[in-house]
């Protein structure tokens, strides 16, 4: 990190708008790592607290039911309150449920917790996402977007040697949730200290970084939109191919944020602590596909000639088809590492749909941002109250995954198919 001290004495960060994105990495890394730290253990808790496999899915299922639902207030108090209360709050909010995790005696109990999670979550990544706007210019817009949805990547592949590695020391998962919820309230007194709405009132920033990010203000002002009805946009088919993309997205994410875990356990017989490991292999490769997703997309935006059209339509278009042929062979494997390396590449080109958080900014009004991202998240975990449940309900009832992966396959086409089909070029009115 490369600092500076006035004569008044106070630091200054050079760059501080990329240590900005770095801190809502690591809020992603927590955010995630909280997710999955249910679905690694389940098999523990299923059997401790009488949980079968049909339930099972309506667990992993229940934080999205009200996470879901905060997407469009959430992205509302974004806009209205801006992300630093809103991120602080919220981020305090979830470790304190993430805490009384721990304290579940019963499935009801379990469901209960999972929804007050779901509800202090449902913020945080609109809010992460919207600070896009202020803190980089346009044609840095894919890296940020992706450095923040990457932290989630991230988080997963850590959270399953992080978990794993708590129970097996503690030799229980209800301590576990406790010490993850409390680290979590410290990154949201961290986030009030840290997080600034505007660059110029941060105590840290340079006065030349101050001046390049004012390029924000005079670079956008032509592209300006009167009005305050977001449901305008929705006369245009980009929205409506945003949201399906990014549900078709989401479904295969959270498919395997929540079941992958008990698929490698339970039908490919892999041991506990060693699930942690693939479950890192797989997660991590996601974070690996997402960073560089974001780095090759600002570079080809960048480069004479390049359009933003064409660039993210070839990107996110290839993502989907890689996602659908690396998902339906794993069907067609009988070795579990094999099994788990298609995995990984499946994911490692599905994690490129982090892009698909930049676009809110290429389509609307810089006031409308916030809603519109959590319009988008609101239909992706529309998804993520569906996979887990309909996962549950096929493996309980045919005995495996064969359908579930071809699911994920159809998910990964519509991508494709959605994807190209929005302008990304166009401002809307």
């Amino acid at each position: 990190m490369q600092s500076e001290k006035t004569r008044s004495g106070k630091l200054k960060i050079r760059g501080l708008r990329w240590w900005m994105f770095v801190f809502f990495l690591i809020i992603g890394i927590f955010n995630y790592m909280d997710r999955i730290s249910l679905s690694i253990p389940m098999s523990l808790i299923g059997k401790q607290l009488h949980i079968g496999t049909m339930f099972t899915g309506i667990v992993l299922s229940a934080f999205f039911w009200s996470y879901t639902l905060m997407q469009l207030p959430g992205g509302w108090l974004v806009d209205k309150f801006k992300p630093r209360r809103i991120v602080t709050c919220a981020l305090i909010g979830w470790g304190l449920a993430e805490s009384l995790t721990g304290l579940a005696n019963s499935f009801m109990s379990l469901i209960i917790i999972r929804l007050f999670l779901g509800v202090f979550e449902g913020p945080v990544q609109v809010g992460c996402n919207t600070s896009l706007v202020s803190w980089l210019l346009p044609y840095e817009r894919g890296r940020g977007s992706t450095l923040v949805d990457s932290g989630g990547q991230l988080g997963a592949a850590l959270g399953g040697i992080v978990v794993t590695g708590l129970i097996m020391w503690l030799g229980t998962w209800r301590i576990a949730f406790a010490i993850l919820g409390v680290l979590t309230i410290l990154i949201g007194i961290v986030a009030y200290l840290f997080m600034r709405d505007n660059p110029s009132e941060h105590p840290m920033i340079t006065e030349e970084e101050v001046e390049y990010l004012s390029k924000n203000e005079t670079g956008e002002e032509d592209n300006k939109i009167t009005g305050g009805n977001i449901l305008l946009y929705f006369k245009h088919a980009s929205p409506w191919m945003l949201l399906l993309g990014f549900a078709s997205y989401d479904a295969v994410v959270y498919g395997l944020l929540t079941w992958i875990p008990y698929y490698i356990q339970k039908v490919r017989h892999i041991s506990f602590g060693m699930t942690g490991v693939w479950t890192m292999l797989i997660f991590g490769c996601g974070f690996i596909g997402e960073i560089i997703a974001g780095q090759l997309s600002d570079r080809w935006r960048r480069h004479p000639g390049a359009s933003t059209n064409v660039v993210m339509k070839t990107m996110l278009g290839f993502a989907g088809i890689a996602v659908a042929i690396s998902v339906l062979m794993v069907n067609f494997v009988q070795n579990a590492t094999a099994a788990v390396l298609l995995i990984s590449i499946a994911n490692f080109f599905l994690r490129w749909g982090g892009l698909y958080w930049s676009v809110p900014q290429m389509l609307v009004d810089k006031q409308h941002v916030g809603r519109l991202s959590g319009a988008m998240n609101f239909a992706g975990n529309v998804t993520g109250i569906i996979i887990p449940i309909l996962i549950g309900w096929i493996a309980a009832f045919s005995g495996g995954f064969t359908a579930t992966f071809v699911i994920f396959c159809v998910a990964g086409l519509l991508m494709t198919i959605s994807s190209i089909s929005i302008n990304y070029s166009h401002k809307l009115s």
